[in-house]
């Protein structure tokens, strides 16, 4: 179970690593920082290729399908209090990779709406996401798209 635990908190370190990444991605995707879009791209796959290696062997030390179960009855406290900790890391990374996909839809959408203008079509923009990654509905080009 030692080995288990030392995986996990390695798993922990590496998502946190993502955590980071992803933060810089965020401030990257704000700012329309492009340059810095490439370097942060090529880290965060370097991180996932880990993380991915990390939890096949994670699944290989399980016997039981649901990790979650094969934890819980383990009735090693450390052990438990690390799966749930990493658990949040990963819940943590999973919601800062779908706002960073939310903006850069949006700036996709903003391109598109841009590209229609200077082709001199006038079509309406579809759904959009706003600074706080809520959809709204516009019905003119670029109209209520906040930074």
């Amino acid at each position: 179970m030692t080995a288990l635990l030392s995986l996990l908190k390695n798993i922990q370190q590496h998502s946190q690593q993502l955590v980071n990444c992803l933060k810089q991605e965020k401030q990257a995707l704000n700012e329309n920082r492009l340059d810095k879009l490439n370097q942060i791209a090529s880290e965060k796959q370097l991180i996932l290729d880990q993380l991915n290696q990390l939890d096949k062997q994670r699944a290989a030390s399980s016997t039981n399908e649901n990790f979650n179960d094969f934890i819980a009855s383990s009735n090693n406290q450390p052990l438990i209090k690390q799966w749930d900790l990493t658990r949040q890391i990963i819940s943590e990374c999973q919601q800062l990779n779908e706002i960073n996909g939310r903006l850069i839809n949006k700036r996709s959408q903003i391109n598109q709406d841009i590209l229609s203008i200077l082709s001199g079509r006038n079509e309406q923009a579809d759904e959009t996401y706003n600074s706080k990654g809520n959809q709204s509905s516009h019905t003119s080009l670029l109209g209520g798209i906040k930074a």
